[in-house]
């Protein structure tokens, strides 16, 4: 019959860690969701009997299935611990056992599919800090930009989210490139303006400037990839709005990336007013899409499946035209709305 006994002391642990694993090296936030979806993962295979009791849990076997170090293991195991679903074994390791219970000790390997992981690619993505918090950020500078103008208090974003300075900078940055925020002299973040002229401007390149782009930019276009968004544009059920979306997206990301001017990509790709006009009205007044903009899609992409290029880039300036018109109309319904609540960090500008 085994005991739960007290665990290990930090010096202990520390003594038992291997080189370079004591105050493990990276992010504390890392560090944690990396421990805790370990914890979840073990806890679940235990309490559904998944792993059977008596298992003998070892911090390097089981380090070596989770693609991690010893550290965020050693963390989960105090947690099982102190939950009383893990029991320690002979001083080190501990059985998968509850207080009091009798178990026959097992030394066996710890099968991956019990945890919901795929045998031989178990190691877990732990998402970074910037890239946890990139879609909030972004989602929320979106609505900010409706309602006027806004800086962004650094220190109480990093509050806000739990992150550090560099994360939310190369966030902020990324946000930048697509000109969603403005980087003043002062090194100071200011969320841009979404102004009836920002987006005109947006439109007037792009109209100008993406047909060109795809005449030379199809031919280089890869065959699986269209083949893939004509079987979504042609789909018996319609694609929904937020569908639709994503595949207009393709018109100007994708399908004009492959582009071998890489100046003229970047500016394209700024061009975001008209899609975060779009994007922002769609989750506040959810809508069927647009019948003559999805047929404006499927022409662009049979066109380009046919190898006709000049038919593709005059169906883009077609559903330019349209995409303009529609986003004149949601930019005027968004600018009549009263001022949503945003967070802390969203300091309006005078």
């Amino acid at each position: 019959m085994t005991r739960a006994t007290p665990a290990p002391t930090q010096l202990a642990r520390d003594e038992e860690a291997g080189p370079g694993e004591s105050g493990e090296s990276g992010d504390p936030g890392e560090r944690r969701l990396r421990y805790e979806l370990i914890r979840q993962r073990l806890r679940g295979a235990i309490v559904e009997q998944r792993i059977e009791p008596g298992l003998v849990l070892l911090e390097g076997p089981v380090a070596k299935v989770f693609g991690t170090s010893r550290i965020p293991v050693r963390k989960a195991f105090e947690l099982l611990h102190a939950e009383g679903l893990l029991c320690t074994f002979d001083g080190r390791g501990y059985l998968v056992a509850r207080p009091g219970q009798a178990v026959q000790p097992q030394r066996l390997p710890l099968d991956a599919r019990a945890l919901g992981l795929e045998e031989g690619n178990a190691t877990i993505h732990i998402p970074s800090e910037s890239e946890r918090i990139h879609d909030e950020l972004e989602q929320t500078i979106s609505i900010a930009m409706i309602f006027g103008r806004f800086q962004i208090d650094e220190s109480a974003a990093m509050e806000h989210f739990n992150v550090n300075r560099v994360a939310l900078r190369e966030v902020l940055s990324r946000l930048v490139d697509r000109g969603l925020v403005d980087k003043s002299t002062y090194a100071s973040w200011r969320v841009a303006a979404l102004t009836a002229r920002a987006v005109n401007q947006d439109f007037e390149l792009l109209a100008l400037l993406a047909p060109a782009a795809l005449r030379e930019s199809g031919p280089r276009l890869d065959r699986d990839m269209l083949a893939d968004l004509r079987r979504r544009l042609h789909a018996p059920t319609a694609p929904q709005a937020q569908e639709l979306l994503r595949l207009e997206q393709h018109l100007h990301g994708a399908l004009l990336a492959r582009h071998p001017n890489h100046k003229l990509v970047g500016m394209l790709q700024q061009c975001q007013m008209p899609w975060l006009i779009h994007s922002t009205f769609d989750r506040m007044f959810p809508q069927s899409p647009n019948p003559p903009l999805l047929e404006n899609c499927r022409q662009v992409i049979d066109a380009l499946w046919d190898g006709e290029y000049e038919r593709a880039a005059q169906a883009l300036q077609d559903y330019l035209a349209q995409a303009r018109k529609r986003a004149q109309l949601q930019l005027k319904v968004l600018s009549v709305l009263p001022e949503a609540q945003l967070p802390a960090y969203l300091v309006r500008q005078s």
